[in-house]
C-alpha cells in the first residue's frame, strides 16, 4: 500500500510536531497558525524555525535505504540471486513517477521548504522591531538558518529531479494560483539555493558561543561544504576548493573541524555532533515516546534497523570484497591486536572496515556483545555476506526482535550529512581535476592516515612512520582509485544520495553497472572466533574472488547488477521525474 502523504502543493499548513534541537520540546507548530496571529517576535520565529528543523528528520528526504539499493551499494534484502522484497523496484530500477519513493520525497522536501519560507517572511515582517545589537545579531542568525534550510532543499531538489529544473518557492502561498508555480530553467535554480546557501555563509557564525544550548543548528561550515558540492558538480573546481580550503585550513573562519580517530565514538551515540561532523540531523528516542518510530512525526530514527532487517540495503558483494582488501600499514601499531594464543597479531580486517561494515572475517571487534563475524548474519542464498554499521546500535549489547543481534526499532542517533571526510576527499577530486596530482594524494593520505591504512604513493616526510604502496599515479588511475575504493568505502550510504550523484556527474552509472555484471565472486567458508576464543565456521560466507574452494551453484555470485545493467536508461534514471502527484495537482507544470 502506498505510504498516505499531505502534500504540500495542495494544502496551505503542514502538519509536524516540534522538534527543538536543543531541548526536543513538544510544542504547537507554529506552521498551522497564521502569520497574522502568531508570529510577533524573535521568540515567535525561532520556535517556527525549530519547526523547519524538525522537518528536515523527515525520513523521506534522505531515502537512505532505497538510495543504497538504487545505487551499486545495497542488496534489496534477503533472497538470492533476487528474493522477492519490496525493495526490487529500485534495485532494478523500474520505479515511477507515481512511486512513493519519487512522490514522498518530494512532498517533503517542499514541506520543509514551507516552514523554512514562513520563518523568512516572519523575520521580514519583523525587522524594523530589532532595535538593539543583540537583537539584530539575533535576526541576522535565524534568517541565514531558515535561507540556509531553504537554499539546502531546492539544492537537493536540483539534484535529483528532472535534470535540475523544479518549482522555485521562494514566498508563502496564500491561494491555489499561488501554490502552482511553474518549473523554472535548472541554472535559475541553481542561482537560487546558491543566493541563499552564500547569505547563510555571510552571516552565520562558524561556531555558536554556546554551542551546548545550539547543537543541531546549522553553521557558516554547513554553508560551505554544500556551496563546494555545488560548484563541483558543475565541475567548477577552481571555486569549489575555494570552499573545501576553507573548511580544511579554517581561511575565513575558525571551523575547528578535525577527523575523528577514536573509532569507538565514531557512528556510534557517543559520537553525536563530534569535530568531524559538519552537518548533522539530531534525533532522540528520549521524548514523545508514545509515537512510533514508523510515524512521521518521531523523532526517532528507523535506520538502525531498516539498516539490517531482510529489505536491505545489505552488502553487495563487491563492497564486501574492496573492504575485506583493505591494506593495513603494518608499521601501525594500532592495526595489531594481542591474541591470547599467538601474542601480537595483525589484525583480520582494516580499520575502516571493522568501523564501517560488518564482514565474517572481523573476529576482533565486537558487534552487539559478540565479535563482529559471528554476530553478522550470513548465507549465500539468503542475507548474504555483509552488513552496515552506520547507523545501528553496534556498540551495545542488545538483542531485539527475533532474538538476534540488530538495530534498535526506535534509535536515537543522530544522521551525519557531511563530515571532513568527504571535503577532504572532493578536494582531492578537485586537485586531481586540476592537475595537482600531489596535492591530490597529501588529501587522500591524510584520511586513510587516519585509519591505519597503507599511504598512496612514493614515500613522503610527512609521513616517515608509515607505509607506501609506491605506486606513480596518474590522472586517471588516481581519479578511478578515488571512484571505485576510497569514496564508496568512506561514504558508504551515507549523505544526501551521494553515490548515486557522484557516478551521475563521473558519467560512469552504465559503465559501472555494465562491470558489476560482469564480475564473480565466490562464497568460501571460514574459520573465526567468538568471544570465548572458540573457533566456529561460517559456511559460504566469506566473499573471493578465486574460486579456491570448487564451489558450486548459489555459491558462485555471478548474478549481481544483471538486472540494473539491463534496466537502466540515462533519461530515464539519472534524475527522478517530476512526481504524479504534482502533475495532477499543478497545471502549470507539463
Amino acid at each position: 500500500m502506498k505510504k498516505l502523504k499531505i502534500n504540500c502543493v495542495l494544502l496551505f499548513i503542514a502538519i509536524g510536531f516540534l522538534f527543538s534541537c536543543e531541548e526536543k520540546l513538544d510544542l504547537s507548530d507554529p506552521n498551522e497558525l497564521s502569520t497574522g496571529s502568531f508570529w510577533k517576535s524573535l521568540g515567535d520565529t525561532n520556535t517556527g524555525l525549530t519547526a523547519a528543523y524538525q522537518s528536515l528528520l523527515d525520513h523521506d528526504i534522505l531515502q537512505l535505504v532505497n538510495e543504497a539499493i538504487k545505487t551499486d551499494e545495497g542488496w534489496p534484502g534477503f533472497g538470492r540471486p533476487l528474493g522477492k522484497t519490496r525493495a526490487l523496484p529500485y534495485y532494478e530500477l523500474t520505479y515511477t513517477n507515481g512511486s512513493s519513493y519519487v512522490e514522498n520525497r518530494w512532498v517533503s522536501m517542499y514541506n520543509t521548504i514551507f516552514k523554512a519560507n514562513q520563518v523568512i517572511e516572519a523575520l521580514e515582517n519583523i525587522k524594523e522591531d530589532q532595535t538593539t545589537e543583540e537583537e539584530i545579531t539575533l535576526w541576522t542568525t535565524q534568517m541565514g538558518q531558515a535561507r540556509f534550510l531553504r537554499g539546502l532543499m531546492h539544492f537537493y531538489l536540483h539534484s535529483t529531479y528532472n535534470n535540475g529544473s523544479v518549482i522555485i518557492r521562494d514566498f508563502v502561498p496564500q491561494t491555489r494560483d499561488e501554490f502552482n508555480q511553474p518549473l523554472s530553467p535548472a541554472n535559475e535554480v541553481q542561482d537560487f539555493f546558491r543566493a541563499d546557501l552564500k547569505y547563510a555563509y555571510d552571516n552565520l557564525p562558524a561556531q555558536y558561543e554556546e554551542p551546548s544550548v545550539n547543537l543541531g543548528r546549522v553553521t557558516k561550515g554547513a554553508a560551505a561544504v554544500n556551496l563546494g558540492k555545488s560548484y563541483l558538480f558543475e565541475k567548477d573546481y577552481a571555486t569549489a576548493m575555494v570552499y573545501f580550503d576553507d573548511l580544511i585550513n579554517n581561511v575565513t573562519a575558525d571551523y575547528n573541524y578535525k577527523l575523528v580517530y577514536d573509532f569507538d565514538i565514531l557512528f556510534t551515540s557517543e559520537g553525536d555532533f563530534s569535530e568531524e561532523s559538519i552537518l548533522e540531523l539530531s534525533y532522540s528516542k528520549d521524548f514523545r515516546e508514545e509515537i512510533r518510530v514508523w510515524s512521521d512525526q518521531a523523532i526517532s530514527n528507523r535506520y538502525a534497523q531498516s539498516t539490517v532487517d531482510a529489505f536491505g540495503p545489505l552488502m553487495p558483494a563487491w563492497l564486501v570484497h574492496t573492504f575485506k582488501s583493505d591494506q593495513m600499514d603494518i608499521l601501525d601499531d594500532r592495526n595489531y591486536y594481542d591474541d591470547p594464543d599467538n601474542g601480537r597479531t595483525l589484525k583480520p580486517v582494516s580499520l575502516r572496515t571493522s568501523s564501517l561494515v560488518a564482514i565474517v572475517e572481523d573476529d576482533v571487534s565486537l558487534r552487539y556483545g559478540q565479535t563482529t563475524g559471528v554476530s553478522l548474519k550470513t548465507s549465500f542464498n539468503g542475507w548474504g555476506f555483509g552488513a552496515y554499521k552506520k547507523y545501528t546500535n553496534h556498540d551495545l549489547d542488545v538483542t531485539e526482535g527475533d532474538g538476534n543481534p540488530r538495530g534498535s526499532r526506535a534509535s536515537g542517533k543522530n544522521v551525519v550529512l557531511d563530515r571532513l571526510a568527504n571535503v577532504y576527499l572532493m578536494q582531492a577530486e578537485c586537485m586531481i581535476k586540476t592537475g595537482d596530482i600531489d596535492g591530490a594524494l597529501e588529501a587522500i593520505n591524510t584520511v586513510r592516515k587516519r585509519w591505519g591504512l597503507v599511504l598512496l604513493g612514493p614515500p613522503n616526510s610527512r609521513w616517515s612512520s608509515s607505509s607506501f604502496d609506491n605506486i606513480t599515479y596518474t590522472a586517471d588511475s588516481l581519479m578511478e582509485h578515488l571512484m571505485y575504493v576510497e569514496k564508496p568505502q568512506e561514504m558508504c550510504i551515507e549523505g544526501y544520495q551521494t553515490r548515486w550523484t557522484d557516478l551521475r556527474r563521473w558519467g560512469v552509472l552504465e559503465a559501472n553497472f555494465n562491470r558489476l555484471a560482469g564480475e564473480t565472486y565466490y562464497a568460501l567458508t571460514v574459520k573465526i572466533k567468538n568471544v570465548e576464543g572458540n573457533e566456529v565456521n561460517k559456511n559460504f560466507a566469506s566473499v573471493n574472488d578465486e574460486n579456491i574452494d570448487n564451489v558450486d551453484g548459489l555459491k558462485i555470485i555471478d548474478y549481481e547488477y544483471d538486472a540494473k545493467a539491463q534496466n537502466y536508461n540515462p533519461e530515464s534514471h539519472d534524475y527522478l521525474p517530476i512526481p504524479l502527484i504534482e502533475i495532477t495537482a499543478n497545471p502549470n507544470v507539463n
